[in-house]
């Protein structure tokens, strides 16, 4: 919304590569609304990533993404989201949705997209507090499973008719994996990996900001709470009982530890629903994987 400071932060950090033999990624996400030509031209140029925030269907992104005055973003956003994708040749960004207790039936809105012309999909299952009407509940897990293997199935029959898309939950990989550090402790929030607020306050992750427990200092005076970073130093998948025996811990680190700290209250832990769906999303990727190999 305030896109003179976006390009200026992004002088500024290619004014620092050369001093300091560096290259900065930098990836933009928007909702579509304020996105036209000059924004696209300077994403192109500038921006390693391109994330695209829609839900899928017009009726389900239209109830989670509606206007201030309740109308639905999707007839605004999807011409200008399939210029940008077509603009970046279907690569380097990712249309990205997310789905909730209101639409169990997800692959629809992959397929949806798919539909649209998208080749980069990410659809992903919301993280919310119980209450919320919205939330994954316990008793949703079994239909968000059949719902990875139909969304598998199919995208499997559209690869043999050269029709294919990613889905970036299925794309593991299978054979080499990430590195010992990531496959350890995934995003490593904490230690490599810092969220900066406007005012210049540090976290361990944009999931903790406005959580003053977890305010690590600033960017004036630096780290400030070196024991907040020690102990996410030692979050990973050793440190959690729930990891210990799950075949799937060195696929996802051992989850998020914002999502663990919410539930659970301790960072060490692990969110059950999302192991869960974690599990299911390799065993999609392996089935997909053992059929390009036939």
């Amino acid at each position: 919304m305030n896109w003179q400071v976006v390009k200026e932060l992004v002088e500024y950090g290619r004014s620092l590569e050369e001093p300091y033999n560096k290259r900065f990624r930098f990836t933009l996400t928007t909702n579509g609304i304020l996105l036209n030509d000059e924004i696209l031209e300077f994403a192109n140029r500038e921006m390693s990533n391109l994330v695209l925030s829609i839900d899928g269907r017009k009726e389900v992104n239209d109830m989670m993404r509606p206007f201030r005055g309740g109308q639905g973003s999707y007839d605004t956003i999807v011409p200008k989201f399939q210029k940008a994708a077509e603009s970046r040749n279907q690569t380097d960004y990712y249309v990205r949705g997310t789905f909730t207790h209101n639409n169990l039936d997800f692959s629809k809105d992959v397929l949806h997209l798919a539909d649209l012309g998208f080749k980069q999909i990410s659809v992903e299952p919301v993280v919310a507090a119980p209450e919320d009407s919205y939330a994954i509940r316990p008793e949703d897990i079994p239909e968000i499973k059949e719902e990875y293997d139909r969304l598998a199935v199919e995208m499997l029959k559209r690869n043999k008719e050269g029709r294919g898309f990613n889905f970036f939950h299925f794309m593991i990989d299978l054979q080499g994996g990430p590195c010992v550090a990531k496959r350890l402790s995934g995003c490593v929030s904490g230690t490599e990996y810092l969220a900066v607020t406007p005012c210049g306050d540090i976290y361990p992750c944009h999931q903790f900001v406005g959580n003053e427990k977890f305010l690590m200092g600033n960017v004036y005076d630096g780290i400030l709470r070196d024991d907040i970073r020690d102990e996410f130093k030692c979050c990973n998948v050793y440190a959690k009982d729930k990891c210990r025996k799950c075949f799937a811990k060195f696929y996802c680190s051992g989850g998020c530890a914002a999502n663990s700290y919410n539930f659970h209250g301790n960072i060490n832990d692990a969110y059950d629903v999302g192991c869960e769906l974690q599990r299911k999303r390799i065993e999609c990727a392996i089935m997909l994987k053992a059929a390009e190999m036939l």
